[in-house]
């Protein structure tokens, strides 16, 4: 009988790492132990298309053993165009369509060049699970995969569907600075009090009110909550002025809102792909009602269904480390902020701006040819003094930017590796004016290396980053 011994990890794996595929159950002679196929079959189904076949002869284990990273890097990619801008325009949530890949697996054998019919006699074909990736990396020795840090525990309270959280999860960012929630507290800082008293690190950045970012997180708990708990309910935005709350706002996670997959409240559906990822919009540009002049500082929590909390079916209860954006006003001494948006680990975004001295050229190339200066062809020999000789035939115009950090701390001088090797990087300019001031446009990095720097050694320190445009502008002919 055909079998799965090892398989990616669920729920989900990260396609840019091993994925390994073992199969096992080749017939055998039970008396000569001589296999009684050729080879082993995997196939990779996505939609139900078979988008990878694959064969190979038994090793001497007497299985196959099949990494299959390359084929689903195809099929992953790095999350929309327009991501950065949720919220800003259209929607508020988005789901990882983009982001992650769906598939099955199946196995069997060939003999002498021919494969069973699927799905075949009892035996004849094994079919794993629906197993999920997203377009993340992770280490050669990540196997399984260890997708406990991400995935919320819950528990019912000895209160009938009043869900609890005993172990928060990690949302999709390697920015991980903050302090405990009872310290905020302490320190007479508005925080909701349903977590007021927790040890629970909350995620803090300092952001301006032209600053745009997006936070992604996992859509599935584990553990023991009530039925209806089966993903992210809602994230809710707590506006504070110091210690004063000023507005509580909700945005369910649902088809309507961008994300999913419930399309009504309070209907426990288990996410599956399109939805078992949720990007949410948590900058404040990308909210156009957003009041920066009355707000110091606001908290995204991702909120599981439950009936005790202070809005209608939502459980006061943080599914994940709760992120706390800080509003910072610009230095008068800054320049104009670079903000940046890259693809992380996980296969989301995350942003940093650098804001202070920044430098601008344009590398010029330049074909030309010499133009002889008389019109040979015309009834007289006639020459202006204006009459071109050298002449541009083509150019090409590449900007190349190079941009400088404040000076920084450790923790973010860890957490910029991550843009200084990310292969997907995009750039707001803030000094432009008007709209274009939030459009973000893609960029190929120029630094080819990145030294880490920390305060024991530097003393104080900043990064500079050099980039180009992924386009050329544009020029006419001479």
């Amino acid at each position: 009988m055909i079998v799965f011994q090892q398989q990616p990890s669920i729920p989900f794996d990260q396609a840019y790492g091993p994925n390994p595929v073992t199969v096992a159950g080749m017939p055998v002679d039970p008396i000569t132990g001589i296999p009684q196929a050729d080879k082993y079959v995997l196939q990779v189904v996505v939609n139900g298309a078979i988008i990878a076949d694959i064969r190979q002869s038994p090793n001497r284990s007497g299985v196959a053993i099949f990494d299959i990273q390359n084929t689903l890097q195809n099929f992953v990619s790095p999350s929309k165009d327009n991501i950065e801008e949720l919220g800003y325009f259209g929607l508020d949530l988005s789901n990882s369509a983009a982001e992650s890949v769906s598939y099955v697996l199946r196995a069997s054998t060939e003999t002498g060049g021919v494969v069973p019919a699927y799905p075949g006699d009892p035996g004849e074909w094994a079919t794993s699970n629906i197993l999920l990736d997203f377009g993340g990396k992770k280490e050669y020795f990540e196997v399984p995969y260890n997708t406990g840090p991400y995935i919320p525990a819950l528990a019912t309270s000895p209160v009938a569907n009043c869900t609890t959280v005993f172990r928060p999860a990690n949302v999709f960012s390697e920015r991980f600075t903050g302090r405990r929630a009872i310290d905020i507290a302490a320190a007479g800082e508005g925080i909701p009090a349903f977590i007021s008293g927790n040890t629970v690190k909350v995620i803090e950045q300092n952001v301006t009110v032209d600053d745009m970012t997006t936070t992604s997180f996992f859509n599935g708990v584990s553990g023991t909550g009530p039925l209806l708990a089966q993903g992210i309910e809602a994230f809710v935005f707590y506006q504070y002025n110091g210690a004063v709350l000023l507005s509580t706002n909700v945005i369910y996670n649902q088809q309507s809102t961008g994300g999913g997959p419930q399309t009504a409240t309070s209907q426990g559906v288990t996410p599956i792909y399109p939805f078992v990822g949720i990007t949410a919009a948590t900058g404040p540009k990308n909210f156009q009602d957003f009041d920066g002049s009355l707000v110091t500082h606001y908290y995204v929590i991702a909120q599981p269904y439950g009936t005790c909390g202070n809005i209608p079916n939502i459980s006061d209860a943080s599914m994940f480390n709760p992120m706390r954006f800080n509003i910072v006003d610009a230095n008068c001494s800054d320049f104009p902020e670079y903000q940046f948006s890259w693809l992380n680990k996980y296969g989301f975004r995350d942003y940093y701006s650098f804001n202070k001295r920044k430098d601008r050229t344009v590398a010029i190339k330049r074909n030309t040819y010499l133009q002889e200066a008389a019109d040979y062809s015309s009834s007289s020999y006639n020459v202006n003094v204006y009459n071109r000789g050298t002449t541009v035939f083509s150019q090409a115009l590449q900007e190349n930017f190079t941009a400088f950090t404040d000076f920084i701390s450790d923790e973010d001088a860890i957490f910029l590796e991550s843009l200084f090797t990310s292969p997907d990087v995009k750039v707001r300019f803030n000094e432009k004016g008007g709209a274009g001031k939030y459009e973000w446009v893609p960029v190929s990095l120029m630094s080819t290396s990145y030294m880490q720097k920390t305060n024991r050694k530097d003393k104080l320190f900043q990064y500079d980053i050099k980039f180009k445009r992924a386009h050329n502008l544009k020029s006419q002919r001479g």
